[in-house]
Formats: structure tokens, C-alpha cells, sequence
């Protein structure tokens, strides 16, 4: 089961917060203040290690008293089911296959409601008198005493739209608390009949079994036994902000003194975490601590330290380092050593950094039960007590611990940014009483703070790369920078038009990151344009551009509508096909060993998908046409524009042309 994105509702700050599509990372970055803690708050009671659950009167918005009550949903969460679930799914029976996913919700009650995807139809709040009647024809209600379609006309309105959800087995838990409630309502009816009608408390008597049985039916229904299924397998939700505060060293009688009385300070609890993952009971212990075998005490200890060094010593990656338990009667330390030193440092006097690292992977297993797996990480300001070296190797961690758990970190960090998964960014704005916390993707219209962690981490990611001008032009990659530059300099130099001096040309590493760069060149007030190839990817990156980040179309260069052919759109196909091939042949002439690969390669379509297909033939799984262009840049750099033949020059002029103009509007 993974997560595929989420929404809080009435919780603090957050009136609505969006839905939030979600991958195996996710950041979210704003400002102080901007509810990106209530947002994890809120997530981590969805689903905590202990259930623990909301509080309304601490957590419900203020200002919105009228809608307050314990029924109303908190957060949202779409899943995605496994492979593994599906098949326990499917051998319950043929009314719930194809389920694929499933939305669950949490009430500030702690009540959970499943509605299972592809959705069935919604139930009908409208009264349909058969309904009832079919349930009872088809003998899944079966009441002892007739129940006239005349009484439920007049009473129980709603009872239609329940009989409905019973009949679907679609969301049972709703309909539960529900039949729940009518029954309460029905006991009022028995004991104050409408005086018009004699009959009616046998009616409501009636109802009441009906309702009873239905309540049964729920039991023993597809959807209950889905729902049996999939709620033991939720992740579990784990919510971090700064480290646990630490003391290494205690008397372990006084421990036992606090807990008993329920005055554990965070040191004694953090204490009593640490020595239940070693393996030591704090009250065997303080008997321990009291016996005159000193020899089995050392024993015990040696093993406790080897025991949690065993679990998490090696996830540090900046040192090596052993645990080391030390006993005295009552008094316990906890030393942290490194490896190949001989010093022994109490825990409480590592660094910070160390600190966060060693009790957030404290609290990881303790919460996971010690499986690091099937988990939602949520981090607040990770890495506030790193250097930036060691917040580079958070990240790295992060990725690690992201292969079996899903994750979702704060930052206004620009080293805790990672430029490679812009995708995955999203803004936290406070957008005032009335609308609260929202979570977007727009970043150009992000408030200027957000979008200084953006501008930061991109100039700091990027820096031999990005350099920014007044006129500016995005391109999707590398390769792509290198033809412009190179057919612009080789066009120059035959006496035709070349890029404009002025433009700035920034490879962004990837159609999908296009956007994100044109965005916040864009919100630096900047001149940008973009050039993106018309493929499936360059398609769905124009719409980006065009629909959700407030470029203008005439801004959005489509390679394939510049040149006026569909068949020419990438900048691969600016170039003659055969000569492409015969590049490409030869940067894989080792693995095609001696074989010709022209032959193979079809005529039609785009050349850098032709190729591919045709080296798959061969048995080469993947094409990387970074090689065919280092030889085609090598030809450009001891040639002239001639000898790539006319049609080529023509092309790399129509794109250059059409560039420039986009340059000289801006100029005027």
C-alpha cells in the first residue's frame, strides 16, 4: 500500500489545504508560520504508532465554531494498493475485484471511513420507495411484521439512501454510525406513537429488526472484510521535529520513582526508549542494580551495547560509531564511541547533528517496530543542526529510507532542496483568515520567501551551470545546449544570424523540469522563454507552461511547429537521419559488434525513437544518445555549417529566427 497524495481539512491554520499528490520524497517549503507544521501534525495523527487521535478543542480552526463537531473529517489519503494486496483482495470474491486503490479518512472523532477506487456509484439521498422492498423480496432483510411503504414515506426518508449503501457494501462504516443514530431515533418513536396512527409502533418495531439485521449484513459484507484486510497493512505515520532530548547517563531507581508516580521528564522517557531497544526492562534493572554479581551486570551490559550497535550504528555514514552500556549499582551511562578511537563521550555531549541523526533513528524503529519499513516519514526542519556536508548526506539517507517508507519533509533550506526532484516540491502559503493554509505547485505565485529557498538552492545546485541574464532561454538538457550554441556560432560564422549575444541559455534536465525553471526565472522578473521538443513529455510540459505557470503561449517554443513538421521534433532531428544513424552505429560499434545498424532503423518518426527501438533488436536495452552527441559536437566543433548540408542549416536557422524574435519583442 503506498500513499499517492493526501488533504487536511479544519485542522489549525488549514481550512482546506488542497489535494497534495505525493511520491516516495516530497518537501514542502514556506515561511515561518505558514502552517507546513500543522500540515504534518495533522498527517501524523492519521495514523500514529500508539492511535492516538486529534483533539478538537486544541485543533479545530478558530473563528469557525459553527461547523465544529467530532464528526467532521480531518485528513484524507489515497492509496495506491500493492500487488500483494490486491490478490488478498481478490480472493475474498468477485464483487471486489479491480479494486485498485482506496481514500481513507479520519474523523476528529478517530472514526475511519474506506471508499474503495474505482468508487462505486454515489448512493441516492433521494427516497426511491422499492428499495426496501427489495431488500426485503430478496430476502437479505427478512422483518417478522410488515412495514408499509407509507410509513417510511412519512418517517425515515433517509432510509432508501441506506439500504442503497447496504446493497453496494459501499462505505460500511458510514452506514454503520448511521443505523446506529436511526436506531436511537426509532426508540424515541416507540415510546411516543403519532397519535393518527395505532400501528406505528409495530411499524418502528419492524424498522428496528430491519435496521438489526442490516447491521449484521455490514458484518459479514466484501467491503467489511476489505476493510478487515487493508487497515492492519496502513503505514504507520511518524511525525519528527527536532531531536529527542538526551541524557545519557541516569539512577535508575529514581526512574522507577518518576514513572511509578507519572512525572517521567523527556530525558527519563528518552532514556527508557533507548534501553528497551538495547534490551534492558528498567525495573529488572533496578533489581540488577541491587545484587552482588557484578560479573553477570558487565555481561548483561556488553551484550545490551552490542544489541543496539547491531540495529543502528552503521546508518551515520559521516562516522562509525559502537554504543557502550556501563552499570554501577543504580547509576547507567550511555557512552557513544567511534570506531578506532579509544575516548569514550557521554551521548548527551555528541553534537547536535549527531544527536538528530541518532535519535531520529531512535524513534524510526521504535515506531516501526524495528522493521524501518512500511512508514510515512514526516520531517519538520530536518537538518537545522547540520553543516551542509551532513545535510547533503540527510538527503542521501532520506533516499535510502525512501525505498521501502514514503516521505515528507519542511525546508527553507537550500541545501535540503534536491534539484534533481523539482517535481516534487510543493509551497505552504497562508492565504489569510478566511482561506488559511493552502499547498500548491504554483510557484511564480508563491510569496517571496518560499521562492528565495528555490532561487537559493537552484543558484547553489547549479552553480557551474545556470547563469542568468535579462533575456532568457530554457532548454530541456545538455545536448540540446550544446547543438544551439554550436549550429548558432557555426550560422554566425557562415555570415547568417546566430542566438542573439543578449540571450542566456540554461539547460534544465529534463522536459519536466523546464517548468520549474522558467517559473522562477519568471518570478525574478525576468525575460524567459522556452524551447521544448514536441514529443509526449515537451507536449505536457507546454501545458504546464502555458495553463499553470503564467507563460504566454507565443513564449513556448514547440520544436515541431517552429519547423512546420511534425516529423522534425526534437533537435536530434535538425540533422540529417543518415548521418545521425551512422553516428549512432558508430558510438556502439563494441556491442554491435561489427553489425549494421541502418538497416534496422525505421524511416518514419522521430530518429532518437528509431534508433532505440532498433538498438533493442540487438539486444541493447537502452539508447544513450549523449554519446552520438559528444561525435556530433566533435563534427561541430572541426567543421563548418556546410558540411552538415543545407537542409540542416535551414532548420537550425528557422529555430534561431524564431528565437530572436521572441528577443528583439522584448527589447523594444
Amino acid at each position: 500500500m503506498r500513499m499517492t497524495g493526501f488533504q487536511v481539512t479544519n485542522f489549525r491554520s488549514i481550512l482546506d489545504s488542497g489535494w497534495v499528490n505525493v511520491d516516495d520524497i516530497s518537501v514542502i517549503v514556506g515561511k515561518n508560520e505558514s502552517g507546513k507544521t500543522s500540515l504534518l501534525k495533522a498527517l501524523a495523527k492519521f495514523h500514529p504508532h500508539d492511535e492516538s487521535g486529534y483533539n478538537i478543542d486544541k485543533e479545530w480552526p478558530r473563528g469557525f465554531r459553527k461547523d465544529k463537531g467530532v464528526g467532521q473529517v480531518v485528513t484524507k489519503v489515497r492509496f495506491a494498493l500493492s500487488a500483494e494486496d490486491i490478490k488478498l483482495i481478490e480472493a475474498i470474491g468477485e464483487s471486489v475485484r479491480g479494486v485498485t486503490a482506496v481514500l481513507v479518512s479520519r474523523t476528529y472523532k478517530g472514526n475511519y471511513t474506506y471508499a474503495f477506487e474505482p468508487l462505486e456509484s454515489a448512493p441516492s439521498n433521494s427516497y426511491e420507495p422499492g428499495l426496501i422492498s427489495d431488500l426485503i423480496s430478496s430476502g437479505l432483510l427478512q422483518p417478522t411484521a410488515p412495514v408499509s411503504e407509507a410509513f417510511l414515506t412519512k418517517y425515515m426518508p433517509a432510509v432508501s439512501s441506506l439500504a442503497e449503501l447496504a446493497r453496494k457494501a459501499a462505505q460500511p462504516q458510514l452506514l454503520q454510525a448511521r443505523l446506529d443514530q436511526l436506531r436511537k431515533e426509532l426508540s424515541s418513536f416507540v415510546a411516543n406513537p403519532a397519535p393518527e396512527s395505532a400501528n406505528e409502533p409495530a411499524h418502528i418495531a419492524a424498522l428496528v429488526e430491519i435496521l438489526d439485521q442490516a447491521k449484521e449484513l455490514i458484518k459479514t459484507s466484501a467491503a467489511r472484510k476489505v476493510i478487515d484486510i487493508l487497515h492492519p497493512r496502513l503505514p504507520t505515520f511518524i511525525y519528527m521535529d527536532d531531536h529527542k532530548a538526551f541524557a545519557g547517563s541516569a539512577i535508575l531507581d529514581e526512574v522507577q520513582k518518576r514513572k511509578s508516580a507519572g512525572l517521567l521528564t523527556p530525558e527519563d522517557e528518552t532514556f527508557i526508549l533507548i534501553m528497551g531497544l538495547a534490551g534492558l526492562d528498567l525495573d529488572r534493572e533496578v533489581e540488577n542494580g541491587n545484587k552482588p554479581d557484578k560479573e553477570q551486570r558487565v555481561l548483561d551490559m556488553n551484550d545490551a551495547s552490542q544489541t543496539l550497535t547491531g540495529l543502528i550504528a552503521n546508518r551515520w555514514s559521516q562516522k562509525k560509531y559502537e554504543v557502550m552500556f556501563q552499570a554501577d549499582g543504580q547509576h547507567l551511562i550511555t557512552f557513544v564511541k567511534d570506531v578506532g578511537s579509544v575516548g569514550l563521550v557521554p551521548l548527551e555531549d555528541r553534537s547536535k547533528g549527531f544527536q538528530w541523526f541518532f535519535s531520529f533513528d531512535l524513534t524510526f524503529m521504535h515506531e516501526t517496530k524495528g522493521r524501518f519499513t512500511n512508514a510515512i516519514l514526516l520531517l519538520d526542519e530536518p537538518g537545522l543542526h547540520l553543516h551542509p556536508g551532513a545535510q547533503n548526506d540527510l538527503l542521501k539517507r532520506m533516499k535510502e529510507y525512501a525505498k521501502t517508507n514514503q516521505l515528507i519533509y519542511t525546508t527553507h533550506l537550500p541545501f535540503m532542496i534536491d534539484f534533481t526532484r523539482f517535481d516534487n516540491i510543493h509551497v505552504a502559503e497562508d492565504l489569510g483568515a478566511v482561506q488559511g493554509t493552502r499547498i500548491h505547485q504554483d510557484w511564480a505565485a508563491a510569496d517571496k520567501d518560499a521562492r528565495f529557498t528555490l532561487q537559493a538552492a537552484l543558484g547553489l545546485s547549479w552553480s557551474q551551470s545556470l547563469f542568468v541574464g535579462q533575456y532568457n532561454l530554457v532548454v530541456e538538457g545538455v545536448t540540446d545546449f550544446w547543438f544551439l550554441s554550436c549550429l548558432s556560432e557555426l550560422l554566425r560564422l557562415a555570415g547568417r544570424s546566430g542566438l542573439d549575444e543578449d540571450l542566456v541559455v540554461t539547460p534544465a534536465g529534463g522536459a519536466s523540469k523546464v517548468a520549474y525553471i522558467g517559473t522562477i526565472l519568471r518570478g525574478q522578473n525576468l525575460n524567459v522563454c522556452v524551447l521544448l521538443d514536441s514529443d509526449a513529455e515537451g507536449e505536457s510540459a507546454q501545458k504546464q507552461l502555458v495553463h499553470q505557470w503564467l507563460l504566454e503561449d507565443r513564449q513556448v517554443l514547440m520544436l515541431g511547429t517552429v519547423l512546420g513538421d511534425a516529423q522534425l521534433a526534437t533537435l536530434e532531428d535538425l540533422f540529417d537521419r543518415n548521418y545521425y544513424v551512422a553516428l549512432a552505429e558508430q558510438a556502439y560499434r563494441e556491442e554491435l559488434k561489427g553489425q549494421s545498424l541502418a538497416p534496422a532503423v525505421d524511416s518514419r518518426g522521430l530518429v532518437v525513437e528509431a534508433v532505440e527501438a532498433a538498438l533493442k533488436s540487438f539486444g541493447i536495452p537502452k539508447f544513450n544518445k549523449g554519446r552520438v552527441a559528444k561525435l556530433i559536437m566533435h563534427d561541430l566543433g572541426h567543421g563548418s555549417i556546410d558540411k552538415l548540408g543545407t537542409d540542416t542549416a535551414d532548420r537550425a536557422g528557422k529555430v534561431i529566427s524564431a528565437i530572436n524574435d521572441i528577443v528583439a519583442s522584448w527589447k523594444k
